[in-house]
């Protein structure tokens, strides 16, 4: 059976990686902790060569294929990412990661990496041998009725005691967001002196972390590329830089929008009107005439540059490459403006 996120821990991982995992669902902050504890307990185990394979490049279950047959460059470990943008997949990538699943390789680990599945691909054979060993990690939102719970393991986690008022406060202000929540908790993190020690936060603490972040969100960030507001772009990314905001927070908000717009740009490349397209995927009515607008003016080739840049910021912001990860950040929202891009 599938392991449900919020309950899962990542010391599992602390010997060995599983042959293959697959983290799936809709919650992007346990999406980015997971993953990223994977890479982390990957590098620690010696996994130091990272391969990522996008679901829309043109032949994913070749390339994934390729690497389950050839040995890692230098004899190196390696990580290798599966990146799935739809719930389901074609047979060829079926059959190759039940390739995977039962015979996987000594000098890799793979991360199949997605949003929920479709009912048909939940009862696909590879989904099944996964939840036998239970190696699949379900990626779900927390219901509203329990965030208080999850907010009360995420303090003790973190060794942090807040006030009942402290609490409400930080429920009133990220409206049971988890990403929003798990960045105030970075930040409160910032003022402990000593991380193995409980931290008693007071109601005023909370209130300067709240207000650190009141003004904008990586939601708005979105909105404002979308909108083509190149200055507003620029003025929220440099005070999300100077307040020492995880640029991986707004790196999964783009990712996801060029998921979406991606989507309906392929499908109007196909014959779909630009209505139909947007429907199939589910366009909030207030945001349908945005959309529109974006797929009408950047073509699918764009598109897919900008996800391609999305790989290359993903591995910045992880230190596998030395270029500033905000200013590449900055880069695909410019690029989703219809600015060109300085790469």
């Amino acid at each position: 059976m599938a392991i449900k996120a919020s309950e899962f821990d990542s010391h599992v991982w602390k010997d060995t990686l599983w042959p293959v995992t697959a983290l799936l669902g809709d919650e992007p902050f346990f999406l980015t902790r997971i993953a990223d504890s994977w890479r982390k307990q990957g590098r620690i185990n010696g996994f130091f060569e990272r391969i990522v394979i996008d679901q829309l490049e043109t032949d994913p279950a070749g390339r994934l294929l390729n690497h389950l047959d050839t040995l890692s460059l230098f004899s190196d470990l390696s990580l290798v990412e599966l990146r799935l943008h739809r719930g389901t997949i074609d047979s060829q990538l079926r059959k190759t990661l039940m390739t995977w699943i039962t015979h996987p390789p000594e000098d890799k680990c793979l991360l199949v990496l997605g949003p929920n599945l479709g009912k048909g691909e939940q009862s696909a054979e590879w989904v099944k041998s996964l939840n036998q060993v239970e190696h699949l990690i379900e990626a779900a939102r927390i219901p509203t009725y329990r965030f208080t719970r999850w907010l009360d393991d995420e303090l003790a986690r973190n060794h942090l005691i807040l006030e009942a008022e402290a609490k409400v406060a930080i429920t009133s202000h990220t409206e049971g967001n988890l990403l929003a929540t798990g960045q105030v908790i970075e930040r409160l993190k910032l003022t402990k002196t000593d991380c193995t020690k409980d931290s008693h936060i007071s109601l005023d603490e909370i209130m300067g972390a709240l207000t650190q972040s009141a003004r904008y969100t990586v939601y708005d960030l979105v909105d404002c590329a979308l909108n083509r507001d190149l200055s507003s772009i620029n003025k929220i990314i440099d005070a999300f830089q100077s307040q020492g905001v995880d640029a991986m927070s707004a790196l999964w908000a783009i990712s996801r929008e060029l998921d979406v717009l991606l989507q309906i740009r392929y499908r109007m490349d196909r014959g779909e009107s630009d209505h139909e397209a947007i429907s199939a995927l589910r366009i909030w009515a207030s945001r349908k005439k945005l959309v529109r607008s974006v797929v009408a003016r950047l073509p699918l080739l764009h598109l897919r540059k900008l996800l391609t840049l999305c790989q290359d910021t993903d591995r910045a912001i992880k230190g596998a490459s030395r270029e500033p990860p905000w200013l590449m950040v900055k880069d695909l929202f410019m690029g989703l403006a219809g600015h060109p891009m300085g790469r």
